[in-house]
């Protein structure tokens, strides 16, 4: 796969008013009456109870966990990698869920937002202050969505005028993390996979619980690993295609446990077990034990 050509890098904001303030005089207060230095606390009051923002929060990690799911770490300051092969399933779902976090948004400040600062003063006490509740118009832009997207750059785009000594020394350190870059990004999945066929597997155990969500993440992944394996790891493919053909296609209701499943469970956690066993020879590459 063309890292230029078919993949481009996103990165996610996502904006939130946590309805939490610092109060000076009451963190200077506190200090006092204990004797302590004034940095030694702080009081930061909650001027809203903290279950009227659950809706947006749950919105917002709806938002971050498609985002993560679907895209590969690529630099430290939350880049991810998007490929092309994914960009429209990814653009519309992620479309559909950031209209989500805005209708819980307007939902809190037409509503819950303005029934809490009016009940404010009773809740705070001496605690409250007036200038603390913004309108719901300034908190609006508070709360916010934002993806940028721009292109894979390689030690080919470096073009500035300097010393042509130096310009190469700068080509190789670009080609040098771009490579670091990949072999995270693959490690990545190989780390997702792991976990996943662990929860598998774990759910499978005589104790454990197997829960449908586990079994709808392998397959989400599995469908999803050849659109993310941008450095073309044959290996990962492959495993990727024991874990189809062995794990894939069952439901809670077909490994519920009974004495008519027993055996289907084994097997299938024995399958689990060996693909995992595998899997770890080839993460050892990434200094992975």
């Amino acid at each position: 796969m063309s890292i230029v050509n078919e993949c481009m890098i996103v990165n996610l904001q996502i904006g939130m008013w946590m309805g939490y303030r610092l109060d000076k005089e009451a963190s200077r207060t506190v200090t006092e009456q204990n004797n302590a230095e004034t940095d030694a606390a702080r009081v930061n009051k909650h001027l809203i109870p903290k279950e009227i923002l659950k809706p947006i929060q749950t919105a917002a990690s709806a938002v971050r966990s498609h985002f993560y799911n679907k895209t590969l770490p690529w630099k430290d300051n939350g880049d991810r990698i998007l490929t092309r092969q994914l960009f429209t399933d990814f653009n519309l779902e992620h479309a559909r869920l950031v209209d989500e976090f805005i209708k819980a948004v307007e939902e809190f400040l037409n509503t819950a937002y303005l029934m809490a600062r009016d009940q404010a003063e009773f809740r705070m006490g001496d605690l409250f202050k007036p200038d603390d509740y913004p309108s719901a118009d300034t908190l609006r832009h508070k709360f916010y969505v934002h993806m940028d997207v721009d292109a894979v750059t390689t030690a080919g785009d470096f073009r500035v005028n300097i010393d042509a000594a130096a310009a190469d020394k700068v080509r190789a350190d670009i080609e040098t993390a771009m490579a670091a870059r990949l072999s995270r990004a693959t490690e990545d999945i190989w780390h997702r996979l792991a976990s996943t066929i662990d929860s598998v597997k774990r759910g499978l155990s005589p104790t454990g619980r197997l829960h449908e969500s586990v079994l709808s993440n392998l397959e989400e992944l599995v469908e999803v690993i050849p659109a993310l394996n941008i450095a073309g790891d044959a290996n990962l493919e492959q495993i990727r295609q024991r874990v189809q053909n062995a794990l894939s296609g069952y439901d809670v209701a077909d490994l519920r446990r009974s004495s008519k499943t027993e055996e289907l469970r084994a097997t299938l956690s024995d399958a689990a077990s060996e693909i995992m066993e595998d899997m770890k020879g080839f993460m050892s590459a990434f200094g992975v034990k």
